[in-house]
Formats: C-alpha cells, structure tokens, sequence
C-alpha cells in the first residue's frame, strides 16, 4: 500500500486521491491480511453464521506523505468469505429511503449461499435497481470471496 501511495502522490502530487483495500489471502492456510486506506471496511462472512468487518484505518492514498498502514490479520476457514465493494453500493439501496451502511450491508449477507457467486447476488439482488431505467447515482463494484478448502 505504501507503494501505490508514493506512486500515486508522484503522478498527482497532493492534487487526488483514492481510497483502496486489499486483501492478501494465502490459499493453503486461509491466513489473510487486510489494509485499507479510506475504503469502506472489507466483510466477512464465516460458514457457521458469523459475520465481521475490517475497517481502514489509513486515510486515502495520495493525500498523506508518509501514512501508517496497519494491516490486521484473519483466518478464513472453510466456506467463509469476504466481500469488498465500493461506496457506489451505499446509494444502491433498491426503493428504500435510508441509505445503505456497512452495518445495514453485513446483516444482509447470506451465510448459506453455496457459493461466492450466490452470495454476491444475494447482495446484488437486494440493492440494485430491478429495471434498467433506475441509473445507480454513483459507480458500483463488488467482489465476493469464497474459501472452499
């Protein structure tokens, strides 16, 4: 993250920023680290029902010189997942007045879904416009995880 940071502020200079989170998931053992700079939190979802969040705590790239990343440590067990996602889901929420929050979102993940496709399209289902002819007000990606071993 410190990298992309001085990139990004060597392009920009101090002019843009961006939020980011990433996720790096060690596949044999399931230990996966998390950073994030500005993003909304990464949430996790494990097989037997639980659910979590992991919020940044580094402001957005690009308007720091130097931040400090913290990166937090989880283990994801078999059939758990995570979900990243950008703020263009907050605006999402399909014909209701309040507006969608990570805490209003992790409550709607599906921890039976059978697969990381299905839980996206759980969230996806709920959310955005059923019609072509509702535009989202603001861009929107979502990436759903699944650990199956």
């Amino acid at each position: 993250m410190e990298a992309v940071n001085n990139d990004f502020r060597s392009i920009f200079g101090a002019r843009s920023f961006m939020t980011a989170m990433c996720v790096a998931v060690n596949p044999v053992t399931g230990r996966a680290t998390v950073v994030g700079a500005g993003h909304p939190p990464v949430l996790i979802a494990r097989h037997g029902g639980g659910t979590g969040s992991i919020a940044s705590v580094a402001p957005p790239l690009g308007l720091i010189e130097h931040p400090e990343f913290t990166e937090t440590t989880i283990d994801l067990d078999s059939g758990d997942a995570f979900l990243l996602y950008t703020d263009g889901l907050f605006g999402a929420a399909r014909g209701e007045r309040l507006r969608l929050t990570p805490e209003r979102l992790e409550k709607m993940l599906d921890h039976s879904a059978p697969n990381a496709e299905a839980l996206l399209r759980g969230i996806l289902n709920q959310v955005v416009p059923e019609n072509g002819k509702d535009a989202l007000p603001d861009d929107l990606a979502a990436l759903a995880v699944r650990r199956m071993a």
